[in-house]
């Protein structure tokens, strides 16, 4: 997965804060990508999916610091990443999904 800002890939000189946040954005799409079974890593999917996907105010900001739309990263999880949970994940999935709601008292952007 590349990073593609309105400049054009960006393998230019990054500065350290460049690169956390290009590694929180990079860890954040892997993480949505996640196929197996772990309780852990599967929180992790649900997690990066409502992050990227429901407009977050911190997912957008890290954006726009490396000149990227975030619309672009959504574009790009949706048309070229299986995001869907598989039919073993959907059982472990559904109590990660509502113990993040009562941790969060809000509803989760994630559809199982």
């Amino acid at each position: 997965f590349t990073f593609r800002s309105r400049k054009g890939i960006r393998k230019i000189m990054q500065t350290w804060e460049e690169k956390l946040i290009t590694a929180i954005l990079t860890q954040a799409v892997e993480d949505a990508k996640y196929t197996g079974l772990s309780k852990k890593y599967l929180k992790h999917k649900i997690q990066a999916i409502d992050w990227i996907m429901s407009n977050d105010p911190q997912f957008s900001y890290y954006c726009k610091l490396l000149n990227i739309e975030p619309s672009y990263i959504k574009n790009k999880i949706k048309l070229h990443t299986n995001t869907r949970f598989s039919k073993k994940q959907k059982v472990l999935v559904k109590p990660i999904i509502k113990m993040l709601e009562r941790k969060n008292n809000e509803p989760r952007c994630v559809r199982v």
